[in-house]
């Protein structure tokens, strides 16, 4: 008993002041309340019939054992034949590429990697609060640098990044630089000029690797490019660009991730998988290679993008028509809606100390039967105000879903 003590004090002790799990509390609110559930970053339309057929047959062909812990052979191998395009490189398929248990695990896979207790990560806030709580189980620090609206903000893509404020918070300390566009929570799109501009900070830091995560790669708006960090010049020797498959065929619980990046880079992920989970679902693993195989040829990402951006279109119209002003996303999941126009309802300040974000969400779920995403716990404490007057909605939702909650927006603003 007296180990198992010891290790729930370091346990809490390396949580301590962290924001709990605020996905299930925002999901057991919801049900509790019957509402609207617009907060965390699931899929709640059919996965595609294309794409369970893969697994089916995967399961009946006996793809149901042990695997190479790196990566099943026929998946690493589909994963080569997508990204070498993509990447411009002939990819190798066993010492450049790591399939993860779902990218958070990946997000972990590769703070361990690289990271020593004390060590700091770097992250562009509001960040998904993933990054944070994994570095905090591993007694790694979370320093954030925010992206700041630009006065008059529409888009996402009025999010800036202060690279010269980026440049100052990096020290001898600094390990991992974690980039992420499409953006969670903003929408943003980073174009290619502003990540230059970050890749000219990163080759004055010799010491830090970049964890690009590019989930929602699919999944841009508006003709907009998705831009691959890896691709700069001298960046691909620096960085792991990590994906999601349950992300990009709206699988979420296969938890299939995988990890694109130099072999000096992407060997020590080789080994943590072996060590924390041996390998992800093998049946699903060749599911999802088949999915890849059968994707393009059905104009599968062209749907996806399309599908999200109608999805997107409704909800922001209704936020708009009720009064909280949507930051337009340029791609992912995810719309901010600035939620001033509540400050009777929901005033500032609070006896309890709650975070105005969390309060609103909450005036949300009761009131109006819509629930989403208090965004407080994706700034690290020293910019926490920036989310007083923000809620995170997600958009990928099924048609009803959205129509509902539409509806209600629309009602509470008559």
């Amino acid at each position: 008993m007296r180990g198992m003590a010891t290790l729930a004090r370091r346990l809490e002790s390396r949580l301590n002041g962290g924001t709990g799990n605020i996905f299930a509390a925002a999901t057991a609110m919801a049900a509790e309340y019957g509402s609207v559930n617009l907060g965390q970053g699931f899929p709640s339309f059919p996965t595609p019939d294309f794409v369970k057929k893969c697994a089916a047959v995967a399961i009946t062909d006996n793809h149901n054992q042990y695997t190479r812990p790196a990566g099943n052979p026929v998946l690493v191998e589909t994963l080569k034949s997508i990204y070498d395009p993509l990447f411009n490189r002939n990819l190798d398929a066993m010492s450049e590429i790591a399939v993860c248990s779902g990218a958070q695990e990946g997000i972990y896979n590769i703070l361990v990697s690289f990271c020593d207790e004390g060590d700091t990560v770097l992250c562009v806030e509001p960040y998904f609060d993933a990054y944070k709580k994994a570095a905090d189980l591993l007694g790694v620090q979370t320093q954030g640098v925010p992206l700041r609206q630009t006065p008059g903000a529409t888009s996402a893509g009025d999010f800036k990044l202060d690279v010269d404020e980026l440049d100052k918070a990096i020290t001898s300390k600094t390990k991992v630089l974690v980039l992420n566009t499409p953006h969670n929570p903003t929408g943003k799109v980073f174009t290619r000029q502003e990540l230059e501009e970050i890749a000219a900070i990163v080759r004055k830091h010799p010491q830090l690797v970049v964890l690009s995560d590019e989930v929602y790669e699919f999944m841009t708006f508006d003709g907009l490019p998705h831009e691959r960090f890896a691709l700069l010049d001298g960046m691909w020797d620096r960085t792991i660009s990590l994906f999601s498959a349950g992300k990009t065929f709206s699988c979420t619980g296969w938890r299939v991730g995988y990890c694109i990046g130099p072999a000096h880079l992407v060997a020590p992920l080789h080994e943590t998988q072996s060590i924390i989970a041996f390998c992800a679902p093998t049946p699903l693993q060749v599911g999802v290679a088949r999915a890849f195989e059968t994707a393009e040829e059905v104009g599968y990402y062209e749907s996806l993008a399309a599908t999200l951006q109608a999805k997107r279109d409704a909800l922001c119209s209704a936020l708009s028509a009720a009064g909280m002003k949507p930051i337009i996303p340029q791609g992912g999941y995810f719309v901010l809606a600035d939620t001033s126009s509540l400050l009777d309802e929901v005033p500032v300040e609070s006896a309890d100390g709650v975070a105005r974000d969390v309060r609103v969400n909450e005036w949300l779920t009761k009131k109006l039967g819509i629930t989403g995403i208090p965004i407080s716990g994706f700034y690290s404490p020293g910019n926490r105000e920036l989310s007083d007057n923000v809620l995170r909605f997600a958009y990928c939702k099924s048609d009803p879903e959205i129509s509902a909650a539409a509806s209600k927006l629309l009602d509470a603003s008559k």
